[in-house]
């Protein structure tokens, strides 16, 4: 069994921390790895009483483009996941979820970054909005959920949590 010797804090920032480890492996050598430390996260797929997906068309800086997204947000210390769901569909897509179901957990590079990301699907959505943190006016886009495919082969929506996301709840639906 792997073992962790140390911990030391190379960089933080307001979103993640960059930490250095020193392991012992079985065979007793000891290596050292550097990992991004980041928060958890949820993230939704929303979808309303027509089977439509609700989506928000946004900014994502480092790839300079505007893209189709699933409403999600960092897990606050304090809350767990599904209050931290509910809350991200209120702020950025002005519904909150009456039926809100874990469909599972997703990582990212597990060999460099510890953030999980936890997919719900959302259902019995209704009317209810609260103040966001984003620092630009997010636009709502509606879009037939059998059709998701087709977003992604035109590059409307081309990040791996989010497509992930979409096959999980269809075929979580399918069930």
């Amino acid at each position: 069994m792997i073992k962790r010797i140390s911990e030391k804090e190379l960089f933080k920032t307001k979103i993640f921390t960059i930490k250095e480890l020193e392991l012992e492996l079985d065979t007793g050598k000891k290596v050292t790895r550097q990992i991004l430390d980041k928060g958890d996260t949820s993230l939704i797929v929303p979808i309303n009483m027509h089977d439509e997906l609700i989506m928000v068309k946004e900014y994502f800086p480092a790839i300079d483009e505007y893209q189709l997204g699933l409403p999600k947000g960092r897990v606050d210390p304090g809350f767990d996941p599904a209050e931290t769901a509910n809350k991200e569909l209120q702020e950025e897509i002005c519904y909150k979820a009456l039926k809100l179901e874990e469909i599972g957990v997703l990582t990212m590079s597990p060999g460099y970054i510890t953030q999980k990301t936890h997919v719900f699907l959302a259902r019995d959505l209704v009317e209810s909005k609260l103040p966001g943190d984003e620092d630009e006016e997010l636009e709502i886009v509606i879009h037939p959920f059998a059709k998701f495919e087709t977003l992604i082969a035109q590059k409307k929506i081309t990040e791996a949590r989010m497509i992930a996301a979409l096959y999980m709840a269809r075929k979580f639906l399918a069930l």
